[in-house]
């Protein structure tokens, strides 16, 4: 893997758009319905095993959510948007609510697409209202848990992502 790179950043509307990324030298899924799935349930599982089972994704037909080990819902999200076109193969899931969000809106994205000779493996969240973020025209320093919490624990969690992925390939 090389090329890690994150960026975020508050748009206008006070939602949040954040975007990791890494390269890799061969895909690490197929292009298909299947390999698309796969980057969705490697990322829930990544969660999981990051948190050592403190936060835990759930899923049923109607969507998924992320429950603190107490049982509080932190995220919710809508089923599963699965493609793979053009060589980019992606699961995009709405962000429906939670503790962590201020209200509906927003997605998240997890795909593979071909980089030149490589490959880029991404996580995008756009449009994400946190409710631990400063609220649209607040000092920055209001949304410190935001800062200092959920966005670094998102990076992080986006890097194990990563590694996952690619380690899962070469088994």
């Amino acid at each position: 893997m090389t090329g890690w790179e994150t960026s975020e950043r508050v748009l206008d509307s006070g939602g949040v758009e954040s975007r990791q990324r890494v390269l890799v030298a061969d895909p690490v899924v197929e292009a298909s319905e299947a390999g698309a799935r796969i980057l969705g349930v490697t990322y829930w599982r990544t969660i999981d095993r990051f948190t050592r089972g403190g936060v835990r994704a759930t899923w049923s037909g109607g969507g998924g959510k992320l429950r603190l080990l107490g049982g509080a819902t932190l995220l919710t999200f809508g089923p599963p948007q699965l493609s793979f076109d053009g060589g980019v193969i992606a699961c995009r899931h709405e962000i429906r609510g939670g503790l962590l969000a201020l209200r509906a809106g927003g997605a998240v994205t997890l795909a593979q697409r071909p980089h030149g000779e490589q490959h880029e493996l991404s996580v995008t969240v756009e449009e994400y209202l946190p409710r631990l973020a400063a609220k649209t025209g607040a000092p920055r320093w209001t949304g410190a848990l935001y800062i200092k919490g959920q966005s670094p624990f998102h990076a992080a969690v986006s890097r194990r992502y990563f590694e996952l992925l690619v380690r899962s390939r070469a088994s």
